[in-house]
């Protein structure tokens, strides 16, 4: 009898086994179904996907209101740019101006992003002001897509435009600071640093204008080229032109669209 029971109980043992029910076979579980779970980080979080898009949304309206200003666009505009439903952008922002204020908002980090580079990089006033506007046309053309957009301010709300005030001019302020620097230690002629920073971007902020993606002149080329030439107005020491980068130059200047 005491034989039949073991024999009763050996499948048993092999049933449990087989479902891996031992505590090896559960932490050996447990272990590959975290490491799935997470990917290696290869897959973005939801959250990330969600600031994707919104980017996406951002970078579509910026190109629309290139394109027809900002009365002239609308969500459906933005929407079929992207070639998704117009309720399918209220996910991610709330309204139009919401839209607006944002591309202004990006333009101003990329400003003080590339501050902070031609500040910590640069050696005297001048080369660290050409360093931050390089670096700051360049993302202006290429990431942002040439955002003509930079001349709708008048159609933010008004805490949005008092925000966006708020913040040029610090950033100006900074940018008169290099301009400063750069008369004290000699690389920049005797000037009107205000006037001068306003004259740079003057020129700068118009680009986007005419520059076209799809044209000859890449953002870079751009970027590296129009600065040098414009900073050599206040350079103490213009000298010879800096090799501008490679690429062949347009027979002749693009046109403004009107």
């Amino acid at each position: 009898m005491q034989q039949q029971v073991k024999k009763m109980k050996a499948p048993t043992d092999k049933v449990s086994a087989a479902k891996g029910s031992t505590p090896k076979a559960k932490a050996s579980k447990a272990g590959v179904g975290a490491a799935v779970g997470q990917w290696g980080r290869a897959v973005p979080t939801a959250q990330e996907r969600d600031e994707m898009k919104r980017q996406s949304i951002i970078r579509a309206a910026a190109q629309c209101f290139n394109r027809s200003g900002f009365h002239g666009t609308s969500m459906d505009d933005i929407a079929a740019r992207l070639g998704v439903t117009k309720p399918a952008l209220y996910r991610y922002v709330k309204n139009k101006h919401e839209v607006l204020a944002a591309c202004f908002s990006a333009v101003m980090e990329m400003s003080f992003a590339h501050l902070e580079n031609g500040e910590k990089t640069g050696r005297t006033g001048l080369e660290k002001l050409r360093i931050t506007l390089r670096g700051y046309l360049e993302d202006l053309l290429d990431k942002l897509g040439h955002p003509v957009v930079l001349l709708e301010e008048g159609a933010l709300l008004p805490e949005q435009l008092r925000s966006l005030i708020r913040n040029r001019d610090q950033m100006e302020r900074r940018y008169r600071a290099l301009v400063e620097e750069g008369m004290r230690d000699g690389s920049i002629i005797s000037c009107d640093p205000k006037l001068a920073v306003f004259a740079l971007f003057g020129a700068i902020n118009w680009v986007p204008k005419w520059y076209r993606e799809d044209g000859e002149w890449s953002a870079a080329y751009v970027a590296e080229s129009l600065v040098n030439l414009i900073t050599r107005s206040i350079a103490a020491d213009p000298g010879v032109p800096q090799a501008i980068p490679a690429g062949k130059p347009p027979a002749s200047l693009p046109l403004p669209t009107t």
